[in-house]
């Protein structure tokens, strides 16, 4: 462990070049997920992302911007395909792995830096969480590089290590304000550690919280002038009832505790660990300052978002703290009675290079199995058929470009997603969640809405926002692979032509 106030000095570690192991990782699991998820459409918070990315608002109906402005420039550069999502995923998977072996980095030495940062890969959260790419997911990149800016600020009180913070801080309250416990874990470890008094009574506090303030301003602007969109949504999914927060609660820790099953289990057997020599090495250690705040870090965010979520009786879920725990392996290891490194490093990244390049390996048969087998709603309902058809529709109907297309949740966005006329999304045909739309832009450049039949809520939007002149057709379509029919799902759609020439 590294002393109170330094990082830990570079020294021989058992594992390969951290650049080659991360384009390693960066590689398979990129070919994972572009083979195995090559028969199915995309997740629909992936959709969203696009749909809302390519608008590059302030903010959006339920989030700030900057996670959705990411994906917005990434698509401009790539093609929009399964396999250029899942790139972006693994990216930030890999920035978020990098980040946690600096930040790591900053607490312990080689063999332990190496088994620490390996075991990190042998949980669901940089991979199979991973791959779904929302306002969760890049907390995996965001909260690392926060902390390790945050460590290196609160050492140095350099005035450029302090605006790393506030760089960093704004990018993840711009992206979620689930970053509030972030900032709430960083203040308390600022306050608990032995040189508050220096770090307080300097001016590296205050300019970070200015750069963030200042780097966060027109969010805060959007979000006065437009009602406050996220914090209306936010209090729409609070207020559970106190035996629904206290099960959502339970079943979050206990979701997070499996997902740490493997790193816990590494340990303990690699180091023999039981709960004597555990209970001995944390008296040991509880006296040393860098060692309490290597547990508050690693452990903390998961506390205080079990309370927040009882006090607020908010809707909790594993996926949502999957960006937090970059030190919890190094915790472990550090607690379990000091392991002989060289033997955990060892076994650490062969098991995760081992899994890696099994997982990149099946993923053909993955593919091929969750095509024939699987009841989820994106291998068997036809959306990407549906963005063919009703373009086409639309282009006979109106022989204009398709610009708006609203409709029923998750068709609408893959719409937006696969549909060759790259339109912009009017989700719900809702004007409050899509503030890019106006009236006066329907009316200009027309809107084509689609609802499967059933859906009175779209049916009723959609028959409020008809003119006269919109055209309408049934639509019934089928998903076929490896030539297995899907059910078939049947679609109203109303071309509602443009008003103006």
């Amino acid at each position: 462990m590294a002393t109170a106030e330094t990082p830990a000095a570079a020294v021989p570690a058992r594992g390969p070049d951290a650049s080659v192991a991360l384009l390693g990782f960066a590689a398979l699991w990129w070919a994972f997920f572009a083979i195995s998820e090559s028969p199915a459409a995309l997740q629909q918070d992936m959709t969203e992302a696009y749909a809302w990315g390519r608008e590059f608002q302030w903010g959006y109906h339920q989030h700030p911007p900057f996670w959705a402005w990411i994906c917005g420039a990434w698509f401009l550069v790539f093609p929009r395909a399964v396999w250029a999502f899942a790139l972006l995923s693994m990216v930030n998977s890999t920035l978020g792995l990098w980040g946690s072996w600096r930040l790591i980095g900053r607490f312990a030495r080689g063999d332990a830096r190496v088994a620490a940062t390996a075991l990190l890969v042998l949980t669901p959260f940089y991979t199979f969480f991973g791959y779904k790419y929302n306002a969760n997911s890049i907390f995996l990149s965001l909260w690392p590089w926060t902390l390790y800016a945050y460590d290196r600020a609160y050492a140095s009180l350099r005035a450029r290590d302090a605006f790393g913070l506030g760089l960093f801080a704004a990018a993840a309250l711009l992206s979620k304000y689930f970053a509030l416990i972030l900032f709430a874990t960083i203040f308390v470890s600022a306050v608990l550690r032995p040189g508050r008094a220096r770090y307080f009574g300097s001016a590296s506090p205050y300019i970070s919280a200015a750069v963030a303030l200042a780097l966060c301003a027109p969010h805060l602007v959007w979000l006065l002038a437009s009602g406050a969109p996220p914090l209306r949504y936010l209090d729409s999914v609070s207020g559970l009832g106190w035996l629904a927060a206290l099960n959502n609660v339970q079943m979050t820790f206990f979701g997070c505790l499996a997902g740490l099953a493997a790193p816990i289990l590494v340990v303990a057997t690699l180091g023999g660990a039981t709960p004597k020599p555990i209970s001995q090495a944390l008296r040991a250690r509880a006296g040393e300052p860098r060692f309490r705040d290597l547990c508050w870090l690693a452990f903390g965010p998961l506390v205080i978002s079990l309370v927040v979520g009882l006090i607020l009786q908010v809707k909790l879920v594993t996926p949502m703290l999957i960006g937090v725990f970059s030190l919890a392996p190094l915790a472990f290891i550090e607690a379990s009675g000091a392991p002989d490194p060289g033997r955990l490093a060892r076994v650490s990244w062969r098991a995760a290079a081992g899994f890696s390049l099994a997982c990149a390996l099946a993923s053909p048969l993955v593919a091929y199995v969750e095509a024939l087998t699987s009841t989820n709603p994106r291998y068997t309902e036809p959306r990407q058929e549906l963005a063919a058809a009703a373009t086409r529709f639309w282009r006979e109907a109106t022989g204009r470009p398709l610009l708006y297309v609203g409709g029923t949740p998750f068709f609408d966005d893959a719409i937006v997603f696969y549909s060759a006329e790259h339109p912009h999304s009017f989700a719900d045909l809702d004007l409050d969640r899509n503030r890019w739309v106006h009236l006066t832009d329907i009316d200009r450049d027309g809107l084509l809405t689609v609802c499967r039949l059933g859906d009175e809520k779209c049916q009723k939007a959609a028959g409020a926002l008809a003119k006269p002149d919109s055209r309408r057709m049934q639509l019934t379509l089928s998903r076929h692979m490896f030539g297995r029919a899907m059910t078939p799902a049947t679609f109203e759609l109303t071309a509602i032509a443009p008003q103006s020439p």
